[in-house]
């Protein structure tokens, strides 16, 4: 019964935390958001800072992440939606295996850019991610305007409100 009870308290504390991230802008958003070069799945550099000027939806992720593979359909579809209206959606992936996120990348028909981070040192150093999907909306004077934790519906009315009112 104590082992139980408390099992009963870690899952309420875990799921008050998750809960209260959810969404909700951390005390990181507001600052510029850090610059950072990665490689390319398609090959090549790519700096955020090429941005610029572009609101980007900045999305660290992994293929052996379930939350974060539920969630690709629906970014891919924001993605097709706003991308002539000046959207960029960056998905850095912390996958040590290239081929993985190529296959996966293949099999879902992504059509967004994939950078690769598989020494997490911008996902964790820079961006102080530690939990996956992470995302970062940026504005496009480069500021931090809110982070998502977790599987996000991209297609929802309220997440495409906000993405529409930053183009």
């Amino acid at each position: 019964m104590r082992a139980k009870n408390i099992l009963l308290i870690a899952v309420v504390i875990v799921a008050t935390i998750l809960t209260a991230q959810q969404g909700h802008p951390a005390d990181f958003t507001g600052p510029t958001a850090p610059d950072f070069t990665l490689k390319s799945i398609n090959g090549g550099d790519v700096s955020l800072s090429s941005y610029k000027g572009k609101v980007i939806l900045l999305n660290f992720w992994a293929t052996w992440c379930s939350p974060c593979r539920d969630e690709m359909p629906s970014l891919n579809k924001l993605y097709l939606k706003y991308k002539d209206s000046g959207l960029v959606v960056l998905a850095v992936s912390t996958d040590s295996s290239p081929k993985a996120v190529e296959r996966f990348m293949a099999d879902n028909h992504l059509d967004f850019p994939v950078l690769l981070d598989s020494g997490m040192k911008i996902s964790k150093h820079k961006y102080r991610v530690n939990a996956q999907p992470a995302t970062f909306i940026i504005s496009k004077d480069g500021k931090i305007i809110n982070k998502y934790f977790g599987s996000v519906n991209w297609m929802d009315d309220t997440v495409q409100k906000e993405i529409k009112s930053l183009l």
